[in-house]
């Protein structure tokens, strides 16, 4: 009897053990694979943005583009990898690589890479920087649980209902997100801005303004961004306006060219308070200020004037609206085309009694060795309006260039191109 009980328990106890090790295996397995199948997703998301505006980059600067190129290829591999071999230097090169993308972002979009064709000039956070950002910080901090934690994904679960339908969420958030970030209406914007990398000497139908000619740009506020928030020449974006916004304009620019027949010279503008504050620049003029004026905006009160060159005889081209204000921009034109912009990269400017001796590109050391002080200044910012008669400035009139303006620094818009530059390239006989 007692074999008998014995002999009947112990197929009983077989099963149950079988039984108990396969829940204890499903449980370990699916917590595990949950969280490598949802890193896969999230990274082949990023890689498939990168991807996309890889042909973008390429078309302007190689390579900015194989860099986006390499980063996609990386990413749709670790997919692969974590899901098929997964192991812990897969998991930790996520850390080194998602993180190295993130702070050169962050670096790009605070006060640019020190290098490339591109180099002190910063790019606004985008959506399509952001969202793929976001899902690499994700990425990261499912790696770091996995080295860091390893027990923790070996527990049985017992929410495993849970634990699938939040990763599933997740995962959908994300594809959803890099799929819209992929439509027309974000790379095709990205495509045809122009999306400038650089100081090219190649001249085409995009490059051959006499603003353009004399040189690149003068700082990283003076340029337009795209859709993805890369910095750009050329003309503005511009969003409808309402009837009623319309009215308001028309009015706010009648209030700003009277100021046209007031200081139409260099020497009206002095004798009206204003004081030379930079020299001429190309594609911006040279500016006069009154920093009386700078504590509020009023479309009849410019604090900063423009003009083609520096001689008293020097003719007005521009207004510029120089504005302290605390908390962003303020307040300006009827409508969402004025756009405010701020010389805060590198640094700031450089400048010496109140004017300015050298641009953001110039390094502290630099500027103290010609007797200036590098300064930015978050409150400040600054609006050009483009209404003088003659110089309605083909880019936009609230264009942060004009590319009528060419000329060379420290002359006058009528000069010859600086040497060096494409201009002065093309004067030269073949």
């Amino acid at each position: 009897m007692e074999s008998g009980i014995t002999n009947t328990n112990e197929p009983d106890k077989q099963v149950l053990g079988q039984s108990s090790g396969t829940r204890g295996h499903s449980d370990q397995f699916d917590r595990d694979l949950t969280v490598r199948w949802l890193a896969a997703v999230l990274s082949l998301t990023v890689g498939a943005v990168h991807f996309g505006y890889a042909p973008h980059h390429l078309a302007d600067d190689w390579a900015h583009g194989w860099v986006f190129l390499a980063i996609a290829a990386y990413q749709c591999s670790f997919a692969l990898l974590i899901v098929a071999r997964p192991r812990r230097w897969v998991w930790a090169s996520a850390i080194v690589v998602n993180l190295a993308i993130i702070a050169t972002w962050v670096v790009l979009a605070t006060v640019g890479l020190p290098f490339g064709p591109e180099a002190l000039q910063t790019e606004s956070f985008s959506a399509p920087s952001n969202i793929s950002s976001a899902v690499e910080g994700i990425i990261v901090v499912l790696a770091i649980v996995a080295l860091a934690f390893p027990s923790l994904l070996q527990r049985p679960s017992r929410e495993r209902i849970s634990l699938r339908f939040a990763a599933l969420a997740v995962g959908t958030v994300a594809v959803v997100l890099g799929a819209i970030m992929l439509t027309p209406s974000y790379t095709e914007a990205h495509d045809t801005a122009g999306h400038a990398h650089g100081g090219t000497t190649e001249i085409s139908a995009t490059t051959a303004t006499p603003c353009e000619l004399s040189g690149p740009p003068s700082s990283p506020g003076q340029v337009a961004t795209d859709a993805e928030g890369h910095s750009h020449r050329g003309s503005t974006p511009q969003v409808e306006l309402t009837r009623d916004e319309r009215v308001k304009l028309t009015a706010q620019q009648d209030l700003a060219r009277s100021v046209v027949t007031k200081f139409p010279t260099v020497a009206d503008a002095l004798a009206g308070g204003y004081q030379k504050s930079t020299a001429y620049i190309p594609c911006i003029g040279a500016h006069y200020t009154n920093a009386r004026l700078v504590i509020s905006f009023d479309p009849a009160k410019p604090s900063e004037l423009l003009f083609d060159g520096t001689n008293p005889d020097s003719k007005l081209v521009g207004l510029s609206y120089l504005v302290f204000h605390l908390g962003g921009a303020p307040e300006g034109f009827a409508g969402a085309n004025d756009v405010w912009h701020q010389h805060n990269s590198n640094g700031g400017l450089c400048s010496k009694g109140g004017l300015v001796i050298g641009g953001e590109a110039m390094s502290a050391e630099d500027c103290a060795a010609i007797g200036g002080r590098k300064s930015a200044n978050k409150n400040i910012w600054m609006m050009h309006n483009w209404v003088v008669p003659g110089w309605e400035c083909s880019w936009g009139i609230f264009a942060g260039e004009c590319p009528e303006l060419g000329g060379r620094t420290g002359g006058t818009a009528w000069d010859a191109p600086a040497p060096g530059s494409v201009g002065a390239q093309l004067a030269v006989p073949g």
